[in-house]
C-alpha cells in the first residue's frame, strides 16, 4: 500500500511540475517557487527526485508522453480516413502546441537535453508500434512507414515552434498525396 501511495504522490508531483513549467516556462522555473505554489516541501520533493534536473526531466517526459499518446491516438482513430486526417491534424496539434514547445525546449536544453533524451527512449518503441500498424494497414514497406512517421513528427514540431500553418499544411498535403498514391498502388497490386 505504501508503495502505491508513494507512486501516486510522485505522479501527482510530476503532473503538477509539468503544469508549473507550462505556466512559468523553463527559464523562469525554480524548485523553490514550485514548492511554494504547490505546497510541497523541498525535502519531500527530493525524497522522490535526485535533483532539479531529475524533477524537470520527469515532468518533461510526462508532458511529452501525454502529447505523443494523444496524437498517436488521433492518428490511429483516423488511420482509415487519410484525407480527413491530413486536413484536421493541425487543428488537433493546436491543443498541444504549448506542451510541444516546452517539450522541445527541455529536450534541446544544454542543461537537461541529454538526460531527457536518455529518459525518453521509450518513444522509439511507440514509433515502431506506429510503423508496424502503418505497414499492416497500408501494405507498405517498413521504411515507407518510418518516413511517414518521422515526416509527421517533424512537421508537427516545426508547426508547434514556428506556427507557420500555411507551410505546414503544404507539407502535409504533399505527404497526403504520397500516401494516397501508395494506397492506390497497393490496391491495384
Amino acid at each position: 500500500m505504501h508503495k502505491s501511495i508513494s507512486s501516486d504522490k510522485k505522479q501527482e508531483i510530476i503532473k503538477s511540475t509539468w503544469e508549473y513549467l507550462m505556466k512559468n516556462g523553463l527559464t523562469k522555473a525554480s524548485v523553490g517557487d514550485l514548492c511554494k505554489e504547490y505546497k510541497i516541501s523541498q525535502s519531500s520533493l527530493y525524497y522522490w527526485f535526485n535533483d532539479k534536473e531529475d524533477i524537470w526531466v520527469n515532468a518533461g517526459k510526462y508532458g511529452t508522453s501525454k502529447v505523443v499518446e494523444a496524437l498517436l491516438a488521433y492518428t490511429f482513430d483516423h488511420i482509415d480516413k487519410v484525407e480527413e486526417y491530413f486536413d484536421t491534424i493541425l487543428k488537433e496539434v493546436e491543443k498541444y502546441k504549448y506542451d510541444l514547445r516546452l517539450a522541445v525546449q527541455i529536450t534541446t536544453s544544454p542543461v537537461f537535453g541529454r538526460y531527457m533524451r536518455d529518459q525518453a527512449m521509450e518513444f522509439r518503441g511507440w514509433y515502431e508500434q506506429y510503423a508496424d500498424k502503418f505497414v499492416e494497414v497500408f501494405q507498405c514497406k517498413h521504411i515507407q512507414a518510418e518516413i511517414f512517421i518521422y515526416s509527421i513528427i517533424s512537421y508537427i514540431i516545426d508547426y508547434a515552434i514556428w506556427d507557420d500553418k500555411i507551410k505546414t499544411q503544404m507539407l502535409l498535403d504533399n505527404l497526403k498525396d504520397r500516401v494516397l498514391r501508395l494506397l492506390k498502388e497497393n490496391q491495384q497490386a
